[in-house]
Protein backbone atom coordinates (compact mmCIF):
# COMPACT_ATOMS: atom_id res chain seq x y z
CA UNK A 1 0.00 0.00 0.00
CA UNK A 2 1.25 3.82 -0.29
CA UNK A 3 2.59 6.02 2.03
CA UNK A 4 -0.72 8.19 2.70
CA UNK A 5 0.02 12.08 3.04
CA UNK A 6 -0.68 12.02 6.53
CA UNK A 7 -1.69 9.34 9.38
CA UNK A 8 -4.43 11.69 10.78
CA UNK A 9 -4.40 8.85 13.69
CA UNK A 10 -0.97 10.27 14.64
CA UNK A 11 -3.02 13.86 15.50
CA UNK A 12 -0.56 15.08 18.53
CA UNK A 13 2.79 14.09 16.18
CA UNK A 14 1.39 16.84 13.87
CA UNK A 15 0.26 19.56 16.21
CA UNK A 16 4.00 19.50 17.21
CA UNK A 17 4.66 19.66 13.54
CA UNK A 18 2.63 22.00 12.75
CA UNK A 19 3.95 24.02 15.71
CA UNK A 20 7.59 23.99 14.10
CA UNK A 21 6.57 24.61 10.63
CA UNK A 22 4.57 27.52 10.94
CA UNK A 23 5.23 31.11 12.10
CA UNK A 24 7.04 31.85 8.83
CA UNK A 25 9.60 34.73 8.67
CA UNK A 26 9.18 37.47 5.51
CA UNK A 27 12.64 36.89 4.79
CA UNK A 28 13.84 36.21 1.44
CA UNK A 29 14.57 32.30 2.95
CA UNK A 30 12.76 30.72 5.73
CA UNK A 31 14.42 30.74 9.28
CA UNK A 32 13.60 29.02 12.15
CA UNK A 33 15.13 29.11 16.00
CA UNK A 34 16.70 26.27 16.62
CA UNK A 35 16.51 25.72 20.33
CA UNK A 36 12.58 24.29 20.19
CA UNK A 37 10.77 21.87 22.23
CA UNK A 38 9.03 21.13 19.56
CA UNK A 39 11.70 20.39 17.62
CA UNK A 40 13.35 18.01 20.02
CA UNK A 41 9.59 16.41 20.28
CA UNK A 42 9.56 15.83 16.13
CA UNK A 43 12.93 14.15 15.75
CA UNK A 44 11.52 12.14 19.10
CA UNK A 45 10.97 9.01 16.80
CA UNK A 46 10.99 7.59 13.49
CA UNK A 47 7.58 7.78 13.12
CA UNK A 48 6.92 11.47 14.76
CA UNK A 49 9.78 11.94 11.81
CA UNK A 50 7.99 10.61 8.84
CA UNK A 51 5.58 12.61 9.62
CA UNK A 52 7.54 15.64 9.03
CA UNK A 53 8.74 14.12 5.68
CA UNK A 54 5.55 13.19 4.76
CA UNK A 55 4.26 17.23 5.08
CA UNK A 56 7.64 17.76 2.75
CA UNK A 57 6.31 15.45 0.30
CA UNK A 58 2.73 17.16 0.14
CA UNK A 59 4.96 20.42 -1.03
CA UNK A 60 5.10 18.68 -4.53
CA UNK A 61 2.67 21.00 -6.62
CA UNK A 62 1.52 17.77 -8.30
CA UNK A 63 -2.04 18.70 -7.93
CA UNK A 64 -1.81 22.24 -9.17
CA UNK A 65 0.51 21.75 -12.03
CA UNK A 66 -0.90 18.38 -13.66
CA UNK A 67 -4.55 18.40 -12.72
CA UNK A 68 -6.00 22.02 -12.29
CA UNK A 69 -7.76 24.33 -13.95
CA UNK A 70 -4.76 25.69 -15.40
CA UNK A 71 -2.26 22.89 -15.74
CA UNK A 72 1.44 23.56 -16.94
CA UNK A 73 1.39 21.95 -20.31
CA UNK A 74 -0.82 24.37 -21.24
CA UNK A 75 2.31 26.77 -20.65
CA UNK A 76 3.87 24.88 -24.02
CA UNK A 77 2.39 24.63 -27.42
CA UNK A 78 0.52 21.51 -26.81
CA UNK A 79 -2.54 22.45 -25.61
CA UNK A 80 -4.53 25.45 -23.97
CA UNK A 81 -7.30 26.11 -21.44
CA UNK A 82 -11.09 26.93 -23.09
CA UNK A 83 -11.31 30.07 -20.98
CA UNK A 84 -9.53 33.17 -20.93
CA UNK A 85 -9.37 34.42 -17.45
CA UNK A 86 -6.42 31.84 -16.65
CA UNK A 87 -2.40 32.22 -16.37
CA UNK A 88 -1.21 30.25 -19.23
CA UNK A 89 -3.74 32.25 -22.02
CA UNK A 90 -2.44 35.84 -19.85
CA UNK A 91 0.60 36.39 -18.62
CA UNK A 92 2.25 33.24 -20.19
CA UNK A 93 0.94 33.82 -23.60
CA UNK A 94 1.73 37.43 -23.48
CA UNK A 95 4.80 37.44 -21.58
CA UNK A 96 3.64 41.09 -20.53
CA UNK A 97 4.33 40.56 -16.60
CA UNK A 98 7.11 42.35 -14.03
CA UNK A 99 9.49 41.42 -11.57
CA UNK A 100 6.79 42.18 -9.39
CA UNK A 101 4.06 40.26 -11.02
CA UNK A 102 5.45 37.27 -12.93
CA UNK A 103 3.71 33.37 -13.05
CA UNK A 104 6.52 32.10 -11.26
CA UNK A 105 7.39 34.93 -8.29
CA UNK A 106 7.48 35.63 -5.11
CA UNK A 107 5.13 32.72 -4.19
CA UNK A 108 6.82 30.15 -5.95
CA UNK A 109 10.22 31.84 -4.54
CA UNK A 110 9.52 31.65 -0.64
CA UNK A 111 7.29 28.42 -0.58
CA UNK A 112 10.60 26.54 -2.30
CA UNK A 113 13.24 27.94 0.57
CA UNK A 114 10.49 27.33 2.59
CA UNK A 115 10.87 23.38 1.44
CA UNK A 116 14.26 23.81 1.32
CA UNK A 117 14.27 24.80 5.08
CA UNK A 118 11.85 22.00 6.12
CA UNK A 119 15.01 19.64 4.45
CA UNK A 120 17.46 21.07 6.37
CA UNK A 121 15.58 20.93 9.15
CA UNK A 122 14.94 17.35 8.96
CA UNK A 123 18.45 16.58 8.02
CA UNK A 124 19.94 18.40 11.09
CA UNK A 125 17.42 16.79 13.57
CA UNK A 126 18.13 13.29 12.32
CA UNK A 127 22.02 14.14 12.17
CA UNK A 128 21.91 15.38 16.13
CA UNK A 129 19.50 13.18 17.72
CA UNK A 130 19.69 10.98 20.44
CA UNK A 131 21.77 7.96 19.90
CA UNK A 132 19.28 4.92 20.14
CA UNK A 133 15.85 7.10 18.33
CA UNK A 134 17.24 5.95 14.85
CA UNK A 135 18.75 2.86 13.72
CA UNK A 136 21.38 3.31 10.61
CA UNK A 137 19.43 2.47 8.15
CA UNK A 138 16.43 4.80 9.63
CA UNK A 139 19.06 7.67 9.76
CA UNK A 140 19.71 6.65 5.90
CA UNK A 141 16.30 6.47 4.43
CA UNK A 142 15.34 10.06 6.46
CA UNK A 143 18.16 12.18 4.65
CA UNK A 144 18.34 10.14 1.82
CA UNK A 145 14.54 11.36 1.03
CA UNK A 146 15.30 14.63 2.41
CA UNK A 147 18.09 15.22 0.14
CA UNK A 148 16.46 13.96 -2.58
CA UNK A 149 13.48 16.61 -2.06
CA UNK A 150 15.58 19.53 -1.51
CA UNK A 151 17.49 19.03 -4.74
CA UNK A 152 13.75 18.57 -6.24
CA UNK A 153 12.87 21.93 -5.23
CA UNK A 154 16.41 23.57 -5.99
CA UNK A 155 15.99 22.07 -9.42
CA UNK A 156 12.86 23.76 -9.64
CA UNK A 157 14.38 26.91 -8.69
CA UNK A 158 17.10 26.72 -10.89
CA UNK A 159 14.99 26.22 -14.15
CA UNK A 160 12.65 28.93 -13.07
CA UNK A 161 15.45 31.52 -12.38
CA UNK A 162 19.15 30.34 -12.94
CA UNK A 163 21.41 29.88 -10.16
CA UNK A 164 19.79 30.68 -6.80
CA UNK A 165 21.08 30.98 -3.01
CA UNK A 166 22.57 27.81 -1.70
CA UNK A 167 21.04 27.27 1.33
CA UNK A 168 21.99 23.94 3.61
CA UNK A 169 21.59 24.40 6.57
CA UNK A 170 18.90 25.77 9.41
CA UNK A 171 19.02 29.18 9.64
CA UNK A 172 18.75 31.00 12.84
CA UNK A 173 18.12 34.48 13.22
CA UNK A 174 18.59 34.28 17.26
CA UNK A 175 22.62 34.10 15.57
CA UNK A 176 24.77 36.80 14.74
CA UNK A 177 25.07 35.38 11.02
CA UNK A 178 24.32 36.87 8.23
CA UNK A 179 21.13 35.56 6.89
CA UNK A 180 21.57 37.00 3.29
CA UNK A 181 23.30 35.18 0.52
CA UNK A 182 24.05 36.22 -2.95
CA UNK A 183 23.20 33.81 -5.86
CA UNK A 184 25.40 30.91 -6.89
CA UNK A 185 26.38 30.60 -10.40
CA UNK A 186 23.99 28.46 -12.25
CA UNK A 187 26.62 25.58 -13.05
CA UNK A 188 27.29 25.46 -8.80
CA UNK A 189 23.28 25.40 -8.57
CA UNK A 190 23.50 22.01 -10.58
CA UNK A 191 26.72 20.34 -8.92
CA UNK A 192 24.60 21.38 -5.78
CA UNK A 193 21.45 19.07 -6.87
CA UNK A 194 23.94 16.16 -8.98
CA UNK A 195 25.76 15.99 -4.93
CA UNK A 196 22.37 15.99 -3.37
CA UNK A 197 21.17 13.36 -5.66
CA UNK A 198 24.36 11.50 -5.61
CA UNK A 199 24.44 11.48 -2.10
CA UNK A 200 20.72 10.53 -1.96
CA UNK A 201 20.96 7.22 -4.50
CA UNK A 202 23.59 6.19 -2.07
CA UNK A 203 21.81 5.28 0.82
CA UNK A 204 18.08 4.97 -0.34
CA UNK A 205 17.08 1.37 -1.28
CA UNK A 206 16.49 0.24 -4.62
CA UNK A 207 12.56 -1.56 -3.67
CA UNK A 208 10.68 0.16 -0.91
CA UNK A 209 8.43 -2.16 0.94
CA UNK A 210 4.92 -2.40 -1.01
CA UNK A 211 4.63 -0.37 -3.67
CA UNK A 212 6.60 2.49 -2.81
CA UNK A 213 6.62 4.81 -6.10
CA UNK A 214 5.46 7.83 -4.05
CA UNK A 215 8.93 7.63 -2.00
CA UNK A 216 12.10 8.81 -3.24
CA UNK A 217 14.34 5.41 -4.15
CA UNK A 218 17.73 5.11 -5.42
CA UNK A 219 16.06 5.04 -9.08
CA UNK A 220 14.01 8.33 -8.10
CA UNK A 221 17.24 10.17 -6.88
CA UNK A 222 19.17 8.98 -10.19
CA UNK A 223 16.59 9.88 -12.25
CA UNK A 224 16.11 13.67 -11.05
CA UNK A 225 20.25 13.34 -11.22
CA UNK A 226 19.71 12.65 -14.77
CA UNK A 227 17.39 15.34 -15.26
CA UNK A 228 19.36 18.04 -13.45
CA UNK A 229 22.40 16.60 -16.16
CA UNK A 230 20.36 16.72 -19.22
CA UNK A 231 18.98 20.14 -18.65
CA UNK A 232 22.66 21.48 -18.05
CA UNK A 233 23.91 19.41 -21.35
CA UNK A 234 26.04 17.26 -19.12
CA UNK A 235 25.74 14.39 -21.84
CA UNK A 236 28.56 12.24 -20.62
CA UNK A 237 27.36 12.43 -17.24
CA UNK A 238 23.64 12.05 -17.98
CA UNK A 239 24.66 8.93 -20.05
CA UNK A 240 26.40 7.34 -17.01
CA UNK A 241 23.29 7.86 -15.09
CA UNK A 242 21.02 6.42 -16.88
CA UNK A 243 23.01 3.20 -17.42
CA UNK A 244 22.87 2.88 -13.56
CA UNK A 245 19.45 3.39 -14.07
CA UNK A 246 19.11 0.60 -16.78
CA UNK A 247 20.62 -2.05 -13.46
CA UNK A 248 17.74 -1.71 -11.24
CA UNK A 249 15.20 -3.48 -12.59
CA UNK A 250 12.68 -0.85 -14.25
CA UNK A 251 10.84 -1.76 -18.13
CA UNK A 252 8.64 -0.74 -20.07
CA UNK A 253 5.34 -1.94 -19.81
CA UNK A 254 3.42 -3.61 -22.71
CA UNK A 255 0.34 -1.29 -23.08
CA UNK A 256 0.93 2.66 -23.20
CA UNK A 257 -2.32 3.71 -22.18
CA UNK A 258 -1.86 1.15 -18.88
CA UNK A 259 0.40 3.80 -17.44
CA UNK A 260 -2.34 6.21 -16.83
CA UNK A 261 -4.88 3.94 -15.61
CA UNK A 262 -5.76 4.17 -11.88
CA UNK A 263 -6.25 0.11 -11.85
CA UNK A 264 -2.92 -0.61 -13.29
CA UNK A 265 -1.22 2.77 -12.69
CA UNK A 266 1.49 0.92 -10.09
CA UNK A 267 3.88 -0.92 -12.42
CA UNK A 268 7.33 -1.55 -13.40
CA UNK A 269 7.45 1.64 -15.36
CA UNK A 270 7.22 3.85 -12.59
CA UNK A 271 10.16 5.28 -10.90
CA UNK A 272 8.76 7.62 -8.75
CA UNK A 273 5.31 9.52 -8.92
CA UNK A 274 2.50 11.26 -6.14
CA UNK A 275 -0.55 9.38 -5.59
CA UNK A 276 -3.63 10.40 -5.58
CA UNK A 277 -7.10 8.32 -4.75
CA UNK A 278 -9.98 8.68 -3.22
CA UNK A 279 -9.16 10.07 0.08
CA UNK A 280 -6.83 12.61 -1.75
CA UNK A 281 -8.25 13.10 -5.04
CA UNK A 282 -7.58 15.67 -7.82
CA UNK A 283 -10.52 17.71 -10.04
CA UNK A 284 -8.95 16.62 -13.15
CA UNK A 285 -11.93 14.84 -14.38
CA UNK A 286 -14.06 17.97 -14.02
CA UNK A 287 -11.41 20.69 -14.82
CA UNK A 288 -9.90 18.72 -17.69
CA UNK A 289 -12.94 16.88 -19.35
CA UNK A 290 -14.83 17.43 -22.35
CA UNK A 291 -17.01 19.90 -21.78
CA UNK A 292 -20.07 17.79 -22.62
CA UNK A 293 -20.95 14.28 -21.49
CA UNK A 294 -21.68 12.66 -25.08
CA UNK A 295 -24.23 10.02 -23.71
CA UNK A 296 -25.95 12.17 -21.47
CA UNK A 297 -25.28 15.64 -23.15
CA UNK A 298 -24.98 17.36 -19.87
CA UNK A 299 -22.20 19.81 -19.00
CA UNK A 300 -19.43 17.75 -17.85
CA UNK A 301 -16.17 19.33 -18.03
CA UNK A 302 -14.38 22.59 -18.33
CA UNK A 303 -12.55 21.70 -21.02
CA UNK A 304 -9.04 23.39 -19.66
CA UNK A 305 -6.46 21.05 -21.79
CA UNK A 306 -7.34 21.40 -25.61
CA UNK A 307 -4.48 19.87 -27.37
CA UNK A 308 -3.37 21.79 -30.31
CA UNK A 309 -2.93 20.76 -33.89
CA UNK A 310 1.01 21.28 -33.71
CA UNK A 311 0.95 18.46 -30.90
CA UNK A 312 -1.63 16.40 -32.85
CA UNK A 313 0.39 16.41 -35.71
CA UNK A 314 4.09 15.28 -33.87
CA UNK A 315 2.14 11.41 -33.95
CA UNK A 316 3.05 9.65 -37.00
CA UNK A 317 0.82 7.39 -38.65
CA UNK A 318 1.79 3.73 -38.73
CA UNK A 319 2.90 3.55 -43.12
CA UNK A 320 5.60 5.44 -41.74
CA UNK A 321 4.24 8.99 -43.10
CA UNK A 322 4.61 11.97 -40.86
CA UNK A 323 1.52 13.38 -38.97
CA UNK A 324 1.12 16.31 -41.31
CA UNK A 325 1.33 13.97 -44.36
CA UNK A 326 -1.06 15.22 -47.13
CA UNK A 327 -2.07 11.90 -48.11
CA UNK A 328 -4.04 11.26 -44.74
CA UNK A 329 -5.47 14.38 -44.97
CA UNK A 330 -9.02 13.36 -45.92
CA UNK A 331 -9.26 10.89 -42.86
CA UNK A 332 -5.94 12.43 -40.63
CA UNK A 333 -7.27 9.92 -37.36
CA UNK A 334 -7.01 6.59 -38.88
CA UNK A 335 -3.75 4.63 -38.41
CA UNK A 336 -1.73 6.47 -35.83
CA UNK A 337 0.62 6.39 -33.49
CA UNK A 338 -1.05 4.40 -30.53
CA UNK A 339 -0.22 7.01 -28.01
CA UNK A 340 -2.42 9.49 -30.01
CA UNK A 341 -5.25 7.74 -29.10
CA UNK A 342 -4.15 7.50 -25.67
CA UNK A 343 -4.02 10.61 -25.33
CA UNK A 344 -6.58 12.84 -27.62
CA UNK A 345 -9.91 12.76 -28.22
CA UNK A 346 -10.66 13.47 -31.98
CA UNK A 347 -14.03 13.97 -33.77
CA UNK A 348 -15.26 10.52 -33.85
CA UNK A 349 -13.41 9.09 -30.54
CA UNK A 350 -14.96 6.59 -28.79
CA UNK A 351 -15.46 8.02 -25.10
CA UNK A 352 -17.61 7.15 -22.14
CA UNK A 353 -19.91 4.67 -24.22
CA UNK A 354 -20.63 7.63 -26.23
CA UNK A 355 -18.76 9.46 -29.18
CA UNK A 356 -17.17 13.05 -29.12
CA UNK A 357 -17.72 15.32 -31.95
CA UNK A 358 -16.17 18.34 -32.59
CA UNK A 359 -16.38 19.35 -36.08
CA UNK A 360 -17.92 22.98 -36.23
CA UNK A 361 -21.98 22.78 -35.66
CA UNK A 362 -23.25 25.95 -37.32
CA UNK A 363 -26.54 25.33 -35.23
CA UNK A 364 -24.80 25.45 -31.24
CA UNK A 365 -26.09 29.03 -30.30
CA UNK A 366 -24.75 31.07 -27.20
CA UNK A 367 -25.51 29.32 -24.59
CA UNK A 368 -25.38 25.76 -25.15
CA UNK A 369 -23.50 23.38 -24.11
CA UNK A 370 -21.42 21.59 -26.75
CA UNK A 371 -18.34 19.40 -27.53
CA UNK A 372 -18.34 20.98 -30.90
CA UNK A 373 -15.42 23.52 -32.75
CA UNK A 374 -16.28 27.04 -31.09
CA UNK A 375 -14.84 29.84 -32.95
CA UNK A 376 -14.71 32.94 -30.53
CA UNK A 377 -15.93 31.00 -27.19
CA UNK A 378 -19.40 31.39 -28.00
CA UNK A 379 -20.65 27.70 -26.60
CA UNK A 380 -17.77 27.33 -24.80
CA UNK A 381 -16.75 23.90 -26.61
CA UNK A 382 -13.37 23.14 -28.15
CA UNK A 383 -11.00 26.20 -29.28
CA UNK A 384 -8.94 23.34 -31.20
CA UNK A 385 -10.65 20.70 -32.31
CA UNK A 386 -9.66 18.04 -29.96
CA UNK A 387 -9.88 17.32 -26.01
CA UNK A 388 -7.78 15.61 -23.70
CA UNK A 389 -7.18 12.12 -22.43
CA UNK A 390 -4.40 10.57 -21.60
CA UNK A 391 -5.19 11.23 -17.19
CA UNK A 392 -8.91 11.02 -16.89
CA UNK A 393 -10.34 7.62 -16.50
CA UNK A 394 -12.88 6.68 -18.28
CA UNK A 395 -14.63 4.36 -16.50
CA UNK A 396 -15.63 7.84 -14.25
CA UNK A 397 -18.71 9.73 -16.16
CA UNK A 398 -18.03 13.19 -14.74
CA UNK A 399 -20.99 16.00 -14.10
CA UNK A 400 -19.76 19.71 -13.76
CA UNK A 401 -23.32 20.28 -11.47
CA UNK A 402 -22.77 16.92 -9.60
CA UNK A 403 -18.82 16.96 -9.27
CA UNK A 404 -17.76 20.97 -9.20
CA UNK A 405 -16.37 21.96 -5.65
CA UNK A 406 -15.53 17.96 -5.54
CA UNK A 407 -12.47 15.99 -6.17
CA UNK A 408 -12.86 12.71 -7.65
CA UNK A 409 -9.90 11.96 -9.95
CA UNK A 410 -7.89 9.30 -8.79
CA UNK A 411 -4.81 8.82 -11.53
CA UNK A 412 -1.44 9.23 -9.94
CA UNK A 413 1.25 12.27 -11.26
CA UNK A 414 4.38 10.06 -12.55
CA UNK A 415 7.17 12.23 -11.79
CA UNK A 416 10.10 9.99 -13.31
CA UNK A 417 9.11 7.02 -15.63
CA UNK A 418 11.52 4.18 -17.50
CA UNK A 419 10.26 5.50 -20.76
CA UNK A 420 11.50 9.15 -20.18
CA UNK A 421 15.06 7.53 -18.61
CA UNK A 422 15.22 5.84 -22.07
CA UNK A 423 14.44 9.21 -24.02
CA UNK A 424 17.05 10.82 -21.64
CA UNK A 425 19.59 8.15 -22.44
CA UNK A 426 19.17 8.13 -26.31
CA UNK A 427 19.24 12.05 -25.91
CA UNK A 428 22.51 12.77 -24.61
CA UNK A 429 24.17 9.68 -25.74
CA UNK A 430 23.17 11.60 -29.29
CA UNK A 431 24.50 14.72 -28.37
CA UNK A 432 28.01 13.06 -26.44
CA UNK A 433 28.74 10.78 -29.93
CA UNK A 434 25.65 10.36 -32.71
CA UNK A 435 23.49 7.98 -32.65
CA UNK A 436 24.79 4.58 -32.04
CA UNK A 437 23.19 1.38 -31.72
CA UNK A 438 21.95 1.87 -28.03
CA UNK A 439 20.33 5.14 -29.48
CA UNK A 440 18.34 3.09 -31.67
CA UNK A 441 17.40 0.79 -29.36
CA UNK A 442 16.06 3.36 -26.71
CA UNK A 443 14.09 5.29 -28.92
CA UNK A 444 13.05 2.01 -31.41
CA UNK A 445 11.76 0.76 -27.84
CA UNK A 446 9.20 3.63 -27.34
CA UNK A 447 8.47 3.65 -30.98
CA UNK A 448 7.59 -0.43 -30.77
CA UNK A 449 5.13 -0.11 -27.89
CA UNK A 450 3.38 2.78 -30.04
CA UNK A 451 3.19 0.78 -33.39
CA UNK A 452 5.12 2.76 -35.44
CA UNK A 453 7.80 2.12 -37.74
CA UNK A 454 11.58 1.98 -35.93
CA UNK A 455 14.41 4.57 -37.16
CA UNK A 456 17.31 3.48 -39.03
CA UNK A 457 19.85 5.18 -40.76
CA UNK A 458 19.74 8.62 -39.39
CA UNK A 459 22.63 11.73 -38.59
CA UNK A 460 23.00 12.89 -35.80
CA UNK A 461 21.33 15.96 -36.25
CA UNK A 462 18.07 14.15 -37.84
CA UNK A 463 18.39 11.70 -34.94
CA UNK A 464 18.10 15.25 -32.28
CA UNK A 465 14.97 16.60 -34.26
CA UNK A 466 13.32 12.72 -34.03
CA UNK A 467 14.31 12.14 -30.31
CA UNK A 468 12.73 15.30 -30.08
CA UNK A 469 9.15 14.84 -31.02
CA UNK A 470 10.05 11.19 -29.11
CA UNK A 471 9.99 13.26 -25.91
CA UNK A 472 6.80 15.40 -27.05
CA UNK A 473 4.64 12.27 -27.88
CA UNK A 474 5.87 10.07 -25.28
CA UNK A 475 5.31 12.84 -22.45
CA UNK A 476 2.88 14.99 -23.86
CA UNK A 477 0.71 16.79 -20.56
CA UNK A 478 3.16 14.65 -18.18
CA UNK A 479 3.29 17.75 -15.97
CA UNK A 480 5.48 20.68 -17.52
CA UNK A 481 7.91 18.24 -19.33
CA UNK A 482 7.54 19.85 -23.00
CA UNK A 483 7.97 23.39 -21.91
CA UNK A 484 11.09 22.73 -20.28
CA UNK A 485 12.08 20.97 -23.59
CA UNK A 486 11.93 23.97 -25.19
CA UNK A 487 13.27 26.24 -22.59
CA UNK A 488 16.97 24.29 -22.58
CA UNK A 489 16.17 23.77 -26.52
CA UNK A 490 16.47 27.31 -27.00
CA UNK A 491 13.67 27.07 -29.14
CA UNK A 492 11.42 29.04 -27.83
CA UNK A 493 11.57 32.20 -30.13
CA UNK A 494 10.17 29.78 -33.28
CA UNK A 495 7.77 28.23 -31.02
CA UNK A 496 5.99 30.55 -28.76
CA UNK A 497 6.11 33.36 -31.46
CA UNK A 498 3.31 32.75 -33.07
CA UNK A 499 -0.15 30.88 -32.73
CA UNK A 500 -1.53 27.99 -31.18
CA UNK A 501 -3.21 25.89 -34.26
CA UNK A 502 -6.48 24.08 -34.60
CA UNK A 503 -8.87 21.80 -36.66
CA UNK A 504 -11.69 23.09 -37.82
CA UNK A 505 -13.81 20.44 -39.61
CA UNK A 506 -17.07 21.13 -42.06
CA UNK A 507 -19.47 18.75 -42.93
CA UNK A 508 -20.30 19.10 -46.67
CA UNK A 509 -23.97 18.38 -48.12
CA UNK A 510 -22.80 14.70 -48.93
CA UNK A 511 -21.84 13.66 -45.78
CA UNK A 512 -18.12 13.98 -46.27
CA UNK A 513 -15.86 16.35 -43.92
CA UNK A 514 -13.14 19.08 -44.96
CA UNK A 515 -10.54 19.38 -42.53
CA UNK A 516 -9.31 23.36 -41.86
CA UNK A 517 -6.40 24.31 -40.63
CA UNK A 518 -6.82 27.12 -38.20
CA UNK A 519 -4.96 29.71 -35.85
CA UNK A 520 -6.98 28.39 -32.53
CA UNK A 521 -8.79 31.47 -30.74
CA UNK A 522 -6.94 32.76 -27.65
CA UNK A 523 -3.64 30.82 -29.42
CA UNK A 524 -1.66 33.77 -29.62
CA UNK A 525 1.72 33.46 -28.07
CA UNK A 526 4.83 35.79 -27.63
CA UNK A 527 8.53 34.81 -26.44
CA UNK A 528 11.31 37.66 -25.75
CA UNK A 529 14.49 36.39 -26.63
CA UNK A 530 16.82 35.90 -24.76
CA UNK A 531 15.05 37.64 -21.46
CA UNK A 532 12.16 35.29 -21.35
CA UNK A 533 14.41 31.99 -20.99
CA UNK A 534 14.60 32.87 -17.19
CA UNK A 535 11.61 34.11 -15.10
CA UNK A 536 12.68 37.37 -12.80
CA UNK A 537 14.02 37.44 -9.45
CA UNK A 538 10.78 38.08 -7.69
CA UNK A 539 11.26 42.17 -6.76
CA UNK A 540 10.10 41.44 -3.46
CA UNK A 541 12.55 39.14 -2.35
CA UNK A 542 15.54 41.83 -3.74
CA UNK A 543 14.13 43.95 -1.47
CA UNK A 544 14.96 42.04 1.43
CA UNK A 545 18.20 41.29 0.31
CA UNK A 546 20.17 43.19 -1.60
CA UNK A 547 22.95 40.53 -2.51
CA UNK A 548 20.41 39.15 -5.42
CA UNK A 549 21.16 40.35 -9.03
CA UNK A 550 18.43 40.19 -11.01
CA UNK A 551 18.19 38.22 -14.31
CA UNK A 552 19.61 39.51 -17.92
CA UNK A 553 16.81 42.04 -19.46
CA UNK A 554 14.49 42.75 -16.08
Amino acid sequence: MKNKILDKSLFYAWTLLTLLITGCSEEFVEVQPTSSVTSDAVFSSFTNTNIFLNELYSDIPANDEWFSYDPRANWSDDSQATFGWVTSNNGIARRDYSTSNAPVGNGTWASHYASIRKANLLIKGVENAVEGIYNQEEKDELIGQAKFLRAFFYLRLAKYFGGVPLIDKVLDRSSDEDLTYPRSSYEETIDFIVKDCREAADVLPTVWTGDGSTRASKGAALAQMADAQLFSERWGACVTTCEEIFTLGYDLVDNYVSIFRPETEDNQEVIFDVEFNESFAHDSEVFNSPRVDPVTGVAAGWGHLLPTQELVDAYEFKDGTQGDDLGHAADPYVGRDERFYATILYNGSDWRGGKIWTYFDPTVQQGTFSNSFDDNHTHQGTLTGYYFAKHLNPNVVPSETTFYGQSVGTTNAIIYRFGEILLMYAEAKNELSGPDGTVYDAVNRLRTRGGILPLSGLSQAEMRERIRNERRVELAFEGDKRYWDIIRWRIAGQVFNRSKGGMRILEQPDGSLEYNRVDAFRGEMRFVEPRDYLFPIPQAAIEVNPKLEQNPGW
